[in-house]
């Protein structure tokens, strides 16, 4: 399996680009699709959901919400053509279907991104973009992570200074 283009840190380093993107919760076996959506500036999508807090999927707009604090990785996916609005659309639709989130993006679908999930060339070519490796990646610390990084550092920190007292 090839390796995604990029692997990043910090979503600082996220594209500005026009892509799908799929946010993971849980690790290992049990992590699982929780959201798709599209952006047409996938960095400062991004930060609406993770900083600014003030997307609708994560201000409580909905019966669902997603909860930023649970996901533990956030892929993506650009194609040259995503600079058209409709063209993003309807691969979102098929990103639905590959990716089978349990959250997906509730924006209104232009009729002719609708018409273009109908095709099956387009259909056929952006299931392979999906099930293939994304074009970047980034994974994100938990909270559960963040104490259990605390607590190590803490453990660390109290080993040293019983070396300092020592001399």
């Amino acid at each position: 399996m090839a390796k995604p283009k990029k692997i990043l840190s910090s979503i600082s380093e996220l594209p500005d680009t026009p892509a799908v993107y799929a946010m993971y919760a849980g690790k290992g076996q049990g992590s699982y699709c929780a959201y798709v959506g599209v952006a047409g500036k996938l960095k400062q999508r991004v930060l609406q959901h993770f900083v600014r807090r003030d997307s609708s999927v994560t201000t409580g707009a909905s019966a669902v919400v997603l909860k930023p604090e649970y996901i533990t990785e956030i892929r993506w996916w650009e194609h040259i053509d995503f600079s058209e609005r409709h063209v993003l659309e309807a691969a979102e639709l098929v990103a639905f279907d590959v990716l089978e989130p349990i959250l997906r993006s509730r924006g209104a679908i232009q009729e002719k991104a609708r018409q273009l999930h109908s095709d099956k060339v387009f259909r056929a070519n952006m299931v392979a973009l999906f099930q293939g490796e994304p074009s970047g990646r980034i994974s994100l610390m938990t909270l559960q992570d963040a104490f259990e990084r605390i607590a190590e550092l803490e453990r660390r920190i109290g080993k040293l200074e019983i070396l300092l007292e020592k001399k």
